[in-house]
Order: C-alpha cells, then sequence, then structure tokens
C-alpha cells in the first residue's frame, strides 16, 4: 500500500461536513478489523483507509490544517500503513486502572520478544515490534507492529480451507483468536 499524501487529507472544513458519515463507517471497519488476546491485549489491524481517519481526527483536535502539520502527521502515521505483502497493526495492552501502568508495563515486559505471531496453516509469521524489548518500560501502552508475509503465505491466507490465527505466547498474555470470515476478507485485501 502506497503513503498517504498530504493532497489526501481533507481541510477541516470538508471533514467536519463528512465526519458524521466517516466515523460511523470507521467504527464498523475497525470492529471488523479488532481482534482481542485474552484479557490482556487489544490488535487492530490498520490499512490506508484506518490511517486516513486517525490523521483527520488528529488534525480535528489540533484545530490545524496546513500542509506543514498534515506533512507531520503523515510522516508519524504512514508508518501504520502495511507495505507490500504485509499486514500492520496497533496493539495495546490493557491497563485497568491508570495507577496500575508501571506494574502492567513490567509484567509485559518479554512481549516484543517473539511472542505474538500470525499462523497460516502450518506457517508462524512473527510480529515485528516498532521498538526493542528494553524500550517496553518507557514507550507506554501502544505498540506498532508487522506481520511480513511470503507469496505462499498471501496463497494460503487466500484459501479458506486453511486455519489462520493470531496468537501469543507470553506468560501473562497466553491466548490465540481465529481469523475468518469477514476480518479476513478485509485483512486479505490489505496483502493483495
Amino acid at each position: 500500500m502506497k503513503a498517504l499524501s498530504v493532497e489526501e487529507i481533507l481541510s477541516l472544513q470538508e471533514y467536519e461536513r463528512q465526519r458524521a458519515y466517516t466515523r460511523s463507517h470507521m467504527q464498523d471497519l475497525r470492529r471488523l478489523r479488532r481482534l482481542e488476546l485474552g484479557d490482556s491485549c487489544v490488535v487492530i489491524f490498520e490499512n490506508r483507509e484506518t490511517v486516513r481517519f486517525q490523521v483527520q481526527e488528529m488534525l480535528r483536535v489540533e484545530q490545524s490544517d496546513s500542509p506543514e502539520r498534515v506533512a507531520l502527521e503523515l510522516s508519524c502515521f504512514n508508518l501504520l500503513i502495511p507495505g507490500p505483502n504485509e499486514l500492520s497493526a496497533t496493539l495495546i495492552l490493557r491497563i485497568p486502572e491508570y495507577r496500575d501502568v508501571d506494574n502492567t508495563l513490567r509484567r509485559m515486559q518479554g512481549l516484543t520478544k517473539d511472542c505474538i505471531a500470525m499462523h497460516v496453516g502450518e506457517d508462524r509469521i512473527p510480529a515485528r515490534f516498532d521498538v526493542e524489548d528494553e524500550s517496553l518500560l518507557c514507550t507506554g501502552d501502544v505498540f506498532y507492529i508487522h506481520f511480513a508475509f511470503t507469496e505462499a503465505q498471501i496463497a494460503a491466507f487466500s484459501n479458506p480451507a486453511v486455519p489462520v490465527s493470531l496468537r501469543s505466547c507470553h506468560k501473562h498474555c497466553t491466548a490465540e483468536v481465529a481469523i475468518e470470515g469477514e476480518t479476513r476478507s478485509s485483512l486479505l485485501k490489505d496483502l493483495l
């Protein structure tokens, strides 16, 4: 998928006119692309449409749509758009109460060390995190992850007879969720 350009981002006025429809559509899309890994993690798969929405909302909050500001936002958010043969996602650690942030981050240390993976049939596709584990305690509760597929894995992903799942093997987050139906179809569009 190609990165978003400044010209693809609506002005604040134009976005405000379309916002009600856009928000409704995006809630449906994000619900479809949201997977819960047990009680500890939520994974939301991103694409150009979800990233564009996030940029538009960020600009709305900041009340700024200058080309320079848009370019700055895109320089960060475009990193969420999957590359060729790739799925990308936002991984959010669930923190029940604000006062538990430090304890939760300490408990989840090691999560970035090969604990999250997509399974396509017999193939395991590990998540590539945007940070190294050593920075887990200071980066917060949101991570950006990518799954790089081979052509054979994409072909298997597109075959409904091949099971696909997202798994975590961290000691405080051991879970597996099947990826099927509309969710799988939506993610397959990102890979093709």
